[in-house]
């Protein structure tokens, strides 16, 4: 048998990178080389123990919510945020991934969980803005804007005309001659006039996505 022969009959190492992880109930695949960041899959896949199944998957003791969370990290080492806009950070999240993580061995994982780093990708914005009466309050907003508002009656003081003109009322400017002629020497007039005051709050928070990639 000539020597090419051979080399065609012979099998072929293969150079199928592919690993299936029997995760608790479920399955995934991935590669060699997305598990390398972990201690635990290097140990696992060092071919120093037989630990394949009969189908050649890996079984790994593990919740399987929690390692789609891991899968995700290893594939493009984008770190977690578990937030929530009206409920804010998920601590009970944050703590379970990081003893998976500690599991799995993902020491840059651990440490961003660890040390709260994830706080760090959040800032909250405020602006308080007092307004006077209704018209002001119709003002639109962006949507990734918050809004507080606490509303109470109060009093201003409201020019009124010598001559009783309602449309000078409220602006001392809008009086000509005749209206200075029948006040006289007599002092400006002003009322009392119900006011509806209202502090709005904006709250808007800020992202800064660079964060969860630091040090790639």
């Amino acid at each position: 048998m000539s020597s090419e022969t051979q080399s065609q009959d012979s099998p072929r190492p293969s150079t199928d990178r592919r690993i299936t992880l029997q995760v608790g109930e479920r399955r995934f695949v991935t590669t060699r080389e997305t598990l390398e960041e972990s201690g635990f899959f290097a140990s696992l896949l060092s071919g120093r123990w037989d630990n394949a199944q009969e189908d050649g998957s890996y079984f790994v003791d593990a919740d399987p919510t929690l390692f789609e969370h891991i899968l995700r990290y290893l594939r493009r080492g984008v770190l977690p945020i578990f937030y929530d806009k009206a409920k804010g950070h998920d601590y009970g999240m944050y703590f379970a991934l990081l003893e998976e993580a500690k599991y799995f061995g993902i020491t840059r994982l651990v440490d961003w969980v660890g040390k709260k780093q994830y706080l760090q990708t959040l800032k909250t914005k405020y602006l308080g803005t007092q307004l006077e009466g209704t018209d002001e309050l119709r003002a639109t907003h962006s949507t990734d804007v918050d809004l507080e508002w606490r509303s109470m009656w109060g009093t201003k003081k409201v020019y009124i005309c010598p001559r009783g003109i309602y449309v000078h009322r409220g602006n001392p400017h809008a009086c000509g001659r005749d209206c200075r002629r029948a006040q006289g020497d007599a002092d400006d007039i002003y009322e009392d006039e119900p006011v509806l005051r209202t502090l709005v709050i904006e709250k808007q928070t800020i992202f800064d996505p660079y964060a969860c990639v630091e040090g790639l």
